[in-house]
């Protein structure tokens, strides 16, 4: 008879422990979806402002006819964080055009 209450109880406990584990595991991954998620929209918005900060900038250096070495530099090298981030695009075009630019030295970069 006790051998019979002590089996229920551990295996009311084990199913118990296993349900609340799974449950769980549940509530993790759809929380890790959900920050996946959220972290997917904010790279999305940093990549639409970084695409609209290099074309703007674009259009300005490059109807100019000399830009400052520095500029170039940082025009450059926001694109190239642009592409590590993922971004594509028009982007690519602008990029090698910048290479093309005639470049005035300031003497800030050693």
């Amino acid at each position: 008879m006790t051998h019979t209450i002590i089996n229920t109880v551990i295996t009311f406990i084990v199913s118990s422990s296993l349900g609340y584990c799974v449950k769980s595991i549940k509530g993790y991954k759809k929380q890790k979806n959900d920050i996946m998620e959220e972290f997917s929209q904010i790279k999305e918005s940093q990549l639409m402002d970084m695409r609209s900060d290099i074309s703007s900038k674009f259009y300005v250096y490059d109807s100019l006819e000399e830009v400052e070495d520095y500029l170039v530099i940082s025009f450059q090298e926001k694109c190239e964080r642009y592409f590590k981030l993922g971004g594509n695009n028009y982007i690519h075009a602008l990029y090698e055009k910048s290479f093309k630019w005639k470049v005035k030295p300031t003497g800030y970069l050693k």
